[in-house]
């Protein structure tokens, strides 16, 4: 029972033997969550903008990459999260870093879900209504 008693005074005076290792967690999982948000605004500008993502190639440090890389590159430039991701990347540190067509897809599609359910919110009430679509082909020959 002191063993208990004594873990949960710990517990609330943050002096465990684990708080390095929880304070580094929540560090990297804060630091994630930018590197996502970042992503996600440039997923939604070029979408917004209806500019082409990719470029010749997907490599990050090549060059004719593409809108996405080029605007995460520049984000870079300015912003310290970017700035330890791109060093990672550079180094080797982590693998997957989030910046493939991949997670590009999943995100607009994520993001057309959503425009699509506030869509159906605001015309709930409107008896018809019309919805036009200009699509183009990709290098794959998908709409």
């Amino acid at each position: 029972m002191s063993a208990w008693v004594d873990l949960q005074v710990r517990l609330l005076k943050n002096k465990t033997i684990d708080k390095d290792i929880q304070e580094k967690i929540n560090n990297e999982r804060e630091r994630w969550k930018k590197v996502l948000i970042m992503i996600i605004v440039v997923v939604k500008n070029l979408a917004k903008n209806n500019l082409a993502f990719r470029g010749k190639n997907e490599k990050i440090y090549e060059e004719n990459n593409g809108n996405f890389l080029s605007l995460i590159k520049m984000i870079a430039e300015f912003d310290p999260t970017m700035q330890e991701h791109d060093r990672r990347i550079k180094n080797g540190e982590i693998l997957n870093y989030y910046l493939g067509h991949n997670i590009q897809n999943e995100l607009i599609q994520m993001l057309a879900l959503e425009i699509k359910n506030s869509i159906i919110k605001k015309v709930k009430d409107v008896k018809y209504f019309s919805v036009i679509f200009d699509c183009t082909p990709d290098a794959r020959y998908q709409e």
